[in-house]
């Protein structure tokens, strides 16, 4: 390697080092809610539990499958370095991996140019353009994005060295990463193979047993996968089919490549060449037609972040080009169209500079123009990490104290910080019934935003977050309260660090009971809110027998059939005086909402936040009838916020009941020692249903007496059984499906995969 060579490596290697470093000076290297709230929150989860490759995680989600946080870590090496680390924050792991990961890709784009012949300044012009690209924005935010380019690189350089052997380790590596992009990677491989040596063929077995490599994590979850529905935008194909001039996965957004407008440029140049012809025509129809986004998407949706996996594709055609040296005025002309918004056509005058001088033999600006790219980045990303005050509360040491010292029996719900506490547990002995993650559980999500009507506070509703909503404190077994308020109803203050209190409710259910009052589903389904509310926490829905029916004891106090188009500027708050009884009241209040503008917005009474995404959101929630259930202990007046924006309100009713309604009683289990989820033992003197608030999904087995019962779903979400009367052990237990199966695939394959690897390696 020449000293050149090295000078350049050097330089790329230590590029993002220095960014995260200057950054870090002020700020820490990651983003609000996904960075914070799954990343760190969850691989922080994963080295309290010392586990490797657990069938479920009990402190989360109200006891899920743990291939539900797979996507988060579960089996990537900075997570597992971290289990031997525990005194090390897990946020440093997590912030020098995917800084080393950016770095590395530098130096990868660099190396494979270089072996394709390239000149070594252009290489490390291309290589500059790669490091800068916006997309490695993403770094501190949704890390798996870009942590899978790395293993894209080599496996192009391991292509092109005819060791595509040790491909199948690329692919696994993939998979730990970013399992959702990893087919993408591999169409691109192929791609790739296909277009520089005419042939697919000696790529499948790498393939297959790279897939098999991965199956252990890929197989489990993506069972799971299949089996909750997540609600995304709906795409119109007719609309697949036009194209979209925006550019987005090329030139700029940090979904996609985020490269500058000289890449576009690139891609139309690279057509009067025969080596990039027909890939260049392909890449320029891949980011202007919407088709090919939605298939590399797997259909789910058409999203051009996935198009960063053509990067390595992009660079090649911009080397080859400025390697060659020639111009076409047509072409550029051609390409100049296309670029019409302000910021593209700034970026179109700056590269025809470039091109004015690069091709009057003024070399040495291709190292002036790599400055472009970094500036670029530099702006658009510099002051968008996370404010350390943040961060540090999300560690606060008064709430771990609390915990601690405390006797958590059963669930334990945080409502200081209700968007970024989701996944963060502080100790073992503290059991959530919140959650955030892609893959959450269809029922349980339902059940708690479409059933009992909690609040969605979040644009997105896969978030399931705590919430005041005593339905859902009582049902899901959420006996301790951590706030700084205690005007919570049934809640008492038990302890207090600080502004952070300990609040207690022994009174809530049972995470598993048995109980014979139930009602039939089918009859449930038939009522209307509020009035399912009260019953549904009365009464267990089963699909059986009525043991007896419920009259709902829900009051309507105010009906206003009036329309309010609110048209805030700014946010507002509004002081509403209740004129009605709400002593000991549970108070539900519920109306439509219409929004005429693009933007989400949100409305807020006495802290319960609702939220309605704006029109074209990725994810939308779909919450166009806001519900609020309060039940303080004391509550004289509404506190209302109102986001900015345009919207009508329409259909205001307010309904209140008794709060003596929900003391249900139901038959408590004495909990016995075990490693199952859950062991115990009953008398019960009728005919009824074991009841938990596990929420259901494939893979839990309940034993009664030690003979295996039909697991039912109760209360629409959860898991239950009949039980017969008489006494009882009960034991509940919960295997991933299709883990050991995914477990023994990978085994196979590695076993089968070593001895080929070796062989084919000794050969060459």
């Amino acid at each position: 390697m020449k000293k050149r060579d090295k000078f350049y490596i050097t330089i790329l290697f230590i590029l993002p080092i220095l960014f995260v470093l200057c950054v870090s000076t002020y700020s820490v290297f990651g983003s609000k809610l996904d960075w914070l709230s799954q990343h760190v929150s969850l691989a922080d989860y994963f080295r309290q539990t010392k586990q490797l490759l657990p069938d479920r995680f009990a402190n989360l989600q109200g006891q899920t499958n743990a291939f539900s946080f797979s996507y988060y870590g579960l089996l990537r090496p900075d997570v597992l370095i971290s289990y031997v680390f525990p005194n090390v924050p897990t946020s440093f792991f997590i912030i020098v991996y995917a800084t080393l990961l950016w770095s590395s890709t530098g130096v990868l784009c660099y190396y494979w140019q270089k072996n394709k012949g390239y000149k070594d300044s252009i290489s490390f012009f291309s290589s500059i353009c790669c490091i800068c690209a916006n997309c490695f924005f993403q770094s501190h935010q949704q890390i798996m994005f870009v942590e899978i380019l790395p293993f894209l690189f080599l496996s192009l350089i391991l292509i092109d060295k005819n060791k595509r052997q040790w491909i199948s380790l690329c692919i696994c590596m993939a998979f730990f990463h970013n399992y959702f992009y990893t087919p993408g990677m591999i169409l691109i491989l192929l791609l790739y193979d296909y277009d520089q040596h005419k042939t697919i063929k000696d790529m499948i077995i790498p393939i297959v047993l790279g897939v098999g490599f991965g199956a252990v994590l890929w197989l489990p979850t993506g069972y799971l996968i299949l089996n909750n529905h997540k609600s995304v935008v709906q795409t119109n194909l007719f609309d697949l089919l036009l194209p979209n001039l925006t550019l987005k996965g090329l030139v700029y957004d940090s979904y996609g490549c985020g490269l500058t407008v000289i890449s576009w440029i690139a891609l139309f140049q690279g057509i009067q060449f025969e080596k990039t012809r027909k890939l260049s025509i392909l890449l320029i129809f891949m980011f202007v037609f919407p088709i090919f986004s939605y298939i590399l998407n797997g259909t789910l949706y058409a999203r051009t972040k996935i198009l960063m996996l053509c990067l390595p594709l992009v660079l090649m055609v911009l080397a080859h080009w400025l390697q060659e040296r020639k111009l076409n005025k047509g072409l550029l002309v051609l390409a100049s169209l296309f670029l019409c918004t302000k910021t593209m056509f700034l970026g179109l005058l700056i590269s025809l500079v470039f091109i004015g001088y690069y091709f009057i033999d003024k070399k040495e600006c291709l190292v002036m123009y790599a400055l472009v790219p970094m500036i670029v980045f530099t702006g658009l990303n510099y002051n968008q990490c996370l404010d350390p005050k943040l961060y540090y509360s999300m560690y606060s040491k008064d709430k771990q104290e609390l915990i601690q010292r405390n006797d958590l029996k059963q669930r334990t719900a945080d409502l200081d910080q209700l968007g970024y506490s989701v996944n963060h547990i502080y100790d073992l002995k503290e059991m959530k019934a919140s959650s955030y993650t892609s893959t959450s559980n269809t029922l349980y999500n339902n059940f708690v935003y479409d059933i009992i009507k909690s609040p969605i506070p979040q644009s997105n509703r896969t978030i399931i977050t705590d919430s005041e909503n005593y339905l859902y404190l009582s049902m899901m077994s959420v006996q301790n309260v951590l706030s700084k308020e205690s005007n919570l109803y049934g809640y008492k203050e038990v302890d207090k660090i600080g502004k952070c209190k300990l609040l207690k409710n022994k009174n809530v259910f049972p995470m598993v009971y048995v109980t014979s009052d139930t009602l039939n589903e089918s009859k449930f389904d038939k009522l209307f809110y509020p009035y399912s509310l009260d019953t549904i926490y009365n009464r267990t829905i089963v699909n059986g027998e009525t043991s007896k029916d419920y009259v709902s004891k829900m009051k309507l106090v105010k009906n206003l059939d009036q329309s309010i188009v609110i048209h805030n500027k700014k946010k507002t708050k509004k002081i509403i005086p209740i004129d009605f009884d709400a002593t000991q009241k549970m108070v539900c209040i519920d109306f439509d909402v219409k929004n005429y503008t693009n933007k989400k917005i949100s409305i807020s009474i006495n802290g319960m936040k609702n939220t309605l995404s704006k029109k074209h959101s990725v994810y939308p929630n779909g919450n166009k009838h806001f519900t609020y259930i309060l039940s303080k202990k004391e509550l004289k007046q509404f506190d209302v916020t109102l986001s900015k924006g345009k919207y009508k309100i329409s259909n205001i009713r307010i309904y209140t009941c008794d709060m003596d309604v929900f003391d249900r009683e139901v038959t408590k289990i004495k909990s016995l020692k075990t490693d199952s989820i859950f062991k115990g033992e009953v008398t019960t003197s009728k005919d009824g249903y074991l009841v938990t608030s596990y929420p259901y999904e494939q893979g839990y087995e309940i034993y009664i007496d030690g003979k295996k019962q039909n697991v039912e779903i109760v209360n629409k979400a959860f898991v239950g059984c009949k039980i017969k009367k008489g006494s009882h052990i009960i034991t509940i237990q919960f295997h991933a499906p299709f883990k050991k199966l995914g477990l023994c695939i990978s085994i196979l394959s590695i076993m089968i995969g070593g001895f080929w690897i070796w062989k084919k390696s000794k050969n060459l």
